[in-house]
């Protein structure tokens, strides 16, 4: 007891001093180290596509909710939220793992050949006489040909072991999609949660939104109006399809980073109405953009740049509203951040057509929706 008291009264020193808080937060991130390595290196079930592995499957009877954080490492689910520090995801978590109840096992389908394509002289920077972002208070407003959506950037270069993004996820409503015509044989739009995309600018000045690694709800709809909904996993130039989803349904997505750089990310969906789940890891091979956690994404978008349209955009099949709910997004040094952000920081992207001067596709966030909700309509 004498020794309990003692470590309470030095404990209380540390934390009256301040010298706690950094050994607590060096624990944290050696910690965030350990589980990446357990979610790369457990991942060793070989898929149909060569960069993309999953997971064991877990034991019969296997309860996530009450397994340990090395466990849900093993077998694939996503890491468990801090139940006090952020209660409403931690019952969103909490939730979508009492309704994974079957462990999909079918082969992926790649879509579109492996979009999206990065334009010839394609940049990051804006060309000469485009600033690309208005100045400002609050967030950045941005139109483009590809995006819709929020996403949040917190300025790295490289990966960082404190600020960089490390997990994000949100619920999201599957929408019931049509086309607008016969204009191309097919029309889509993919609800996403990403990492690391951003505007790009094509050769001819036009920007446009390119996701990197990234999942959730793809919809393809051809001219006649025949719709087809599924669950998804991509990287840069890759898109394949899982299970499928239903109008009506919501999907649980989680997108992470184990370490950045050149490192395999890891997703995991859930059908929240039929129980279907799967996780995965995604191999960035060739490793053409080197993630680094600095943006976190809440995006709808159409595909691009190397389509049917003007610009190389594939058209967007109207959806009406979809909804995100309960989005998030964590740093490596476990800080919370919310796609309702009103900072400097947060770009709030709206989606136009291929000439760039009527917008098709807009998100509403703010007081509206609270700090982690979305509406995206159509136009």
């Amino acid at each position: 007891m004498n020794s309990q008291n003692g470590i309470s009264k030095r404990l209380g020193a540390l934390v009256l001093t301040g010298t706690l808080l950094p050994i607590l937060s060096t624990l944290a991130i050696a910690q965030n180290d350990a589980l990446s390595a357990i979610y790369l290196s457990a991942a060793n079930v070989r898929t149909n596509v060569a960069s993309i592995r999953t997971y064991p499957d877990a034991p019969k009877n296997f309860n996530p909710l009450t397994a340990s954080d090395v466990e849900l490492a093993t077998y694939g689910f996503p890491r468990r939220p801090d139940k006090l520090a952020d209660p409403a995801n931690y019952a969103m978590w909490e939730n979508a793992m009492s309704r994974a109840k079957i462990r999909w096992h079918g082969e992926l389908k790649p879509v579109l050949g492996g979009h999206p394509m990065i334009p010839a002289g394609a940049s990051r920077t804006p060309p000469a006489g485009l600033s690309g972002v208005q100045s400002q208070t609050g967030p950045k407003q941005l139109s483009n040909v590809s995006g819709s959506g929020v996403t949040l950037d917190n300025g790295a270069k490289k990966w960082n072991a404190k600020s960089s993004i490390v997990n994000l996820m949100a619920t999201m409503s599957v929408p019931h999609a049509q086309s607008s015509g016969c204009v191309a044989p097919d029309y889509y739009s993919l609800s996403l949660v990403g990492i690391d995309g951003e505007i790009w600018y094509g050769g001819n000045g036009v920007p446009f939104f390119l996701p990197q690694e990234n999942a959730g709800v793809l919809s393809e709809v051809d001219c006649a109006d025949d719709a087809s909904y599924y669950a998804y996993l991509g990287w840069e130039e890759s898109i394949n399809t899982a299970f499928q989803v239903y109008p009506g349904d919501a999907v649980f997505t989680v997108v992470g980073a184990n370490g950045g750089g050149c490192n395999a990310g890891f997703v995991y969906l859930t059908d929240l109405t039929t129980g279907t789940y799967i996780p995965y890891t995604v191999d960035p091979n060739p490793c053409s953009i080197p993630q680094i956690g600095r943006f976190a994404n809440w995006i709808i978008w159409r595909p691009c740049c190397d389509g049917p349209g003007s610009v190389g955009a594939w058209p967007l099949a109207r959806t009406g509203d979809v909804f995100f709910g309960l989005g998030e997004a964590q740093n490596a040094g476990g800080k919370y951040l919310y796609p309702g952000s009103q900072a400097a920081t947060t770009q709030i992207l709206s989606m136009t057509d291929d000439q760039g001067d009527k917008v098709i596709e807009r998100v509403i966030q703010g007081s509206y929706t609270g700090s982690a909700g979305l509406i995206f309509e159509t136009q």
